[in-house]
């Protein structure tokens, strides 16, 4: 199922239009491809949206604090840089380790099952049947017969099993895409962090410098702008309106805001 597709699914289920859907289902081709994309797609929008909205946002703090503590701009500037670029390298790194070491797990636990499957056949169908009885409910007859079905394919009867008896999904992610997960994080990192640093900069060519109130108006509502189109991208993705999930994300910054004018009420001149 191309991309396309899954969108108009999406569309049509968020529209409640029952006929569109049979319409976009029945034309299902490729089960690997459909599944590959919403793989996709899950693991990509959770590493954009984190490294976006910790980026805007941990950029939005710092610049805020130079400026209520009244430094000069190239001081702003000097300070905002280095931890946009320190941070996005860490949580760049952070996303690929901590993605390799998931796969890792998952591969170990994977061959541990596998041997278990191999060399405790009776053992692990019981620990399946129990599953069923005590999880789903089923009677004791139709959980051995299910078990009984499913172990004539052991790779299913293993991808199962780690689901429900681990909670692992398995994947066919492999440690080149941890590395591309890291540079999606770093890059989204930066690209959201620089908007109140780069609102910040252009500010102060084009006005005074001495206005610290208005500095940090123009990146607090340059950031706000930001997230509200962020929620906007992530609602795509949800179940959540559009609307909605943007005032989620702009409240969360007036939040922020609040708290920053309390701790800077002082400072400003």
């Amino acid at each position: 199922m191309g991309k396309q597709k899954i969108i108009d699914a999406r569309k049509a289920y968020y529209e409640g239009d029952i006929e569109k859907s049979k319409e976009i289902h029945s034309h299902y081709h490729n089960l690997d491809k459909h599944a590959e994309h919403h793989s996709l797609d899950k693991d990509h929008l959770k590493t954009i949206i984190f490294g976006s909205l910790d980026g805007i946002i941990t950029i939005f703090a710092i610049v805020s604090g130079c400026v209520g503590a009244n430094i000069t701009p190239a001081q702003v500037i000097i300070i905002g840089v280095g931890n946009l670029f320190a941070n996005a390298i860490s949580m760049g790194f952070s996303e690929y380790t901590s993605s390799t070491a998931q796969i890792d797990f998952m591969l170990a636990e994977r061959q541990r099952e596998e041997w278990e499957i191999e060399n405790c056949p009776t053992e692990e169908k019981q620990e399946m049947i129990d599953i069923y009885i005590n999880k789903y409910k089923f009677d004791s007859k139709d959980a051995r017969n299910l078990v009984e079905i499913t172990f004539r394919n052991k790779h299913f009867f293993l991808e199962h099993m780690m689901s429900e008896e681990l909670g692992l999904i398995l994947t066919n992610e492999d440690k080149s895409e941890a590395f591309k997960k890291g540079i999606l994080m770093f890059l989204s990192f930066c690209f959201f962090g620089m908007i109140p640093l780069f609102s910040y900069v252009l500010y102060n060519l084009f006005f005074s410098a001495e206005n610290y109130t208005a500095s940090f108006a123009v990146v607090f509502i340059s950031t706000l702008i930001t997230l509200f189109i962020l929620g906007l991208f992530k609602s795509q993705f949800t179940t959540q309106k559009p609307i909605v999930c943007a005032l989620i994300y702009a409240i969360f910054l007036y939040y922020e805001k609040i708290h920053f004018n309390k701790r800077n009420k002082y400072s400003f001149r």
